[in-house]
C-alpha cells in the first residue's frame, strides 16, 4: 500500500514523480516476512488501506467499500492527525487526482453500472485475477450469495459512460479472440467499446450485431451474435448509475 499512498499524496499535495529512462527498479518478493505484524498480517494491511481511504478518498469512499464491503466496519483508530496534515498541506481533492493524474480510473459519476454483472441462472462475470495482467480472460462464475464479496473482488466489474467494460485494472477487449480478454485501456473505442442498451439489458458491439454473452459450456464471457431468445446476453448490474 505504501506505493499507492505515496503516489496519490504526492499528486494531491503539490509533489511530483519523475521517470528516469535509464533507471532500473525491482521488487523482490520473499516467500515469507521475517517479522510479523503484531500477529495478524491481513488485518494490519487491511487497516492501512482503510486508513488511507478514509483520509483521501472524499466522495469516492463509499465506492471503496462497495468493492471491499467486509472492511466497512473495521476499526482503524484515530485519523485526526492525518486529516489535519491533509488540511495543512492544502491538498487537492481525490476527484482532481483522478482527472489529472490517473484518468484511466473512472469515478462513480463516470459509470453506468458496477459491482457484480449478473446474467441468467445466477451466473456473474468473474475476472479470477485476469484483470491483473494483459491477456487475462473474463470468466463466467457463480454469483456471490448474500451480497458478499471475496477478498480479491474478482466479480467486481465496471461499465463506463464512455463505453469501457473493465475490471479494477484493465479493460475488456474483443479484438484478440471470441473470449473477452483484459488489456491496457487505450480509450480509442474499437474492440474496447461496449454499448449498453438499458431496454434490452444487452451489452453490445458492432452496431448491436454482437453481444456480450455468458458461455456456460466454456465458463467464459464471449462475444456472440445477438439473439432475442438468449438469456445469457441479458445483464443486471449490482450498482446502477443511470
Amino acid at each position: 500500500g505504501k506505493q499507492w499512498y505515496q503516489r496519490r499524496v504526492r499528486g494531491m499535495c503539490g509533489g511530483s514523480m519523475h521517470f528516469v529512462p535509464c533507471s532500473k527498479v525491482g521488487h523482490i518478493f520473499r516467500p515469507a516476512h521475517p517479522y510479523d505484524f503484531m500477529g495478524n498480517n491481513g488485518e494490519v494491511v487491511s487497516k492501512n488501506y482503510v486508513r488511507t481511504a478514509r483520509v483521501w478518498f472524499d466522495e469516492e469512499l463509499d465506492f471503496y467499500f462497495k468493492i471491499r464491503p467486509q472492511l466497512a466496519d473495521l476499526d482503524v483508530g484515530d485519523l485526526s492527525e492525518r486529516l489535519a496534515l491533509r488540511k495543512r498541506l492544502n491538498c487537492k481533492s481525490y476527484a482532481w487526482f483522478i482527472r489529472n493524474v490517473y484518468p484511466e480510473l473512472p469515478l462513480q459519476r463516470d459509470l453506468i453500472g458496477a459491482g457484480e454483472f449478473k446474467t441468467a441462472e445466477n451466473r456473474c462475470m468473474d475476472t479470477r485475477g485476469g484483470d491483473l495482467s494483459q491477456g487475462g480472460r473474463l470468466h463466467l462464475g457463480t454469483c456471490n450469495q448474500g451480497g458478499g464479496r471475496n477478498a480479491n473482488s474478482n466479480r467486481f466489474m465496471m461499465l463506463t459512460k464512455d463505453n469501457r467494460l473493465m475490471g479494477l485494472n484493465f479493460c475488456c477487449d474483443s479484438g484478440f479472440s471470441e473470449e473477452l480478454q483484459f488489456h491496457i485501456c487505450h480509450n480509442q473505442g474499437g474492440a474496447q467499446a461496449f454499448k449498453y442498451d438499458p431496454v434490452s439489458k444487452r451489452i453490445q458491439q458492432d452496431s448491436g450485431k454482437k453481444c456480450v454473452t455468458g458461455d456456460t459450456s466454456k465458463g467464459k464471457v464471449i462475444m456472440a451474435d445477438c439473439k432475442d431468445d438468449d438469456k445469457f446476453q441479458l445483464w443486471e448490474f449490482e450498482y446502477k448509475y443511470i
